[in-house]
């Protein structure tokens, strides 16, 4: 527990950081700044998270409902200079997500890559999910890591899944989950 605690307080702070801002790259970051310092900061206390989104308006069940997809939680919307964003965070399993209503696909999975492509020691990450779909309006890809230890059954999976659609609901979808 206490080696999760130290690489998601790792992942909430000091890699966002090194992420370079540039002018056109402000949406993908605030996307990924927000997914980590939520998400991958309170990966290992999810009381913790759901106290921190206090401060946020907190949307009604019935529009929670679209983003929960059937699953008990609550949602919260992230104000952000930058863009569209809800936070959900699941009550009956141990899920954060962040949506994106915009975000540019390509520079939010170099910056997902980035934050969670290489795990802090004494973590390893493997891919596990590398796709990509091009449908009738955009192309859906999803990237996904799994960190893991050889003493911890419990293992980190972070996901990305982005679109190029202009008609989704949301154009990027971040996941962090412990899974066992």
């Amino acid at each position: 527990m206490r080696l999760l605690q130290r690489a998601a307080t790792t992942l909430g702070g000091i890699l966002v950081s090194t992420i370079a801002i540039a002018a056109p790259e402000q949406q993908a970051a605030a996307f990924m700044n927000i997914y980590s310092s939520h998400c991958l900061k309170y990966l290992h206390d999810f009381d913790g998270l759901r106290n921190q989104l206090k401060a946020f308006p907190q949307l009604p069940p019935e529009a929670a409902a679209m983003f929960l997809q059937g699953a008990k939680g609550a949602a919260w919307s992230v104000p952000s200079q930058h863009g569209q964003f809800i936070m959900v965070v699941h009550s009956d399993k141990n899920v954060c997500a962040l949506y994106a209503k915009t975000v540019p696909a390509a520079t939010a999975q170099a910056m997902f890559e980035k934050t969670v492509g290489k795990a802090p020691a004494p973590f390893r990450a493997e891919r596990k999910r590398n796709t990509s779909d091009k449908g009738p309006d955009g192309v859906k890809s999803t990237i996904a890591y799994e960190w893991s230890t050889e003493k911890s059954p419990r293992k980190p999976l972070f996901a990305l899944t982005t679109t190029t659609s202009k008609n989704s609901v949301a154009q990027g979808v971040a996941t962090a989950a412990i899974g066992h």
